[in-house]
């Protein structure tokens, strides 16, 4: 019985993983704590041993999410010699992931769209991850010799919350062209 079960991930870990799934294919909200142990194939005990509410695993998801951002970010910027380069990699790479079929955009903004009140603990969240996303593009802004790296960071950071939210109505190729044009308009601007 042991061998059976060796290969099988833990329920936490089914759990948060069909519940990142769910909620981003469905949304947060559409998604009730019953399908998610369902589709986990564990029972709500389990779902509530190790999230003691939704909220939490909400919470869990969206932090896993980050973490995700935050290797992809090294992964798709660690070619580039310097921080222009990595600016317009990361630019390219989510103008790429824009063209993925069934690619419904930011998974944080899709959460924040869900609860619109500054105080939910989901909507800070999402602010403080968008946050230190911009400061990380501020950070690279500066290092690329940006007069106002902050301004550069905001409009960069606008075009691609921008791209995601079109997405539905441009296209996925669209929506990356005009991300690519502008971002490289914003960039050539700024650091020449």
């Amino acid at each position: 019985m042991a061998s059976a079960t060796a290969g099988k991930p833990k329920a936490a870990d089914r759990i948060q993983s069909a519940a990142k799934e769910l909620f981003y294919r469905q949304g947060i909200r559409a998604t009730g704590v019953e399908e998610v142990c369902r589709v986990a194939d564990a029972t709500k005990m389990s779902l509530y041993r190790t999230y003691p509410s939704k909220d939490a695993l909400v919470a869990a998801v969206l932090c896993d999410d980050a973490a995700c951002y935050d290797e992809w970010f090294a992964e798709v910027t660690r070619g580039a010699t310097d921080a222009a380069g990595k600016l317009r990699a990361l630019i390219a790479a989510i103008a790429e992931r824009l063209q993925v079929p069934d690619y419904r955009g930011c998974p944080m903004l899709l959460a924040q769209a869900e609860f619109p009140d500054p105080t939910h603990p989901t909507h800070r969240l999402v602010a403080e991850f968008k946050g230190r996303a911009r400061a990380s593009i501020a950070g690279l802004a500066g290092e690329a010799g940006a007069a106002d790296p902050e301004l550069l960071a905001d409009t960069l950071a606008m075009l691609m919350d921008g791209a995601w939210a079109t997405l539905s109505y441009l296209g996925g190729a669209r929506a990356a062209e005009v991300l690519r044009n502008a971002a490289e308009r914003a960039l050539r601007d700024a650091l020449e």
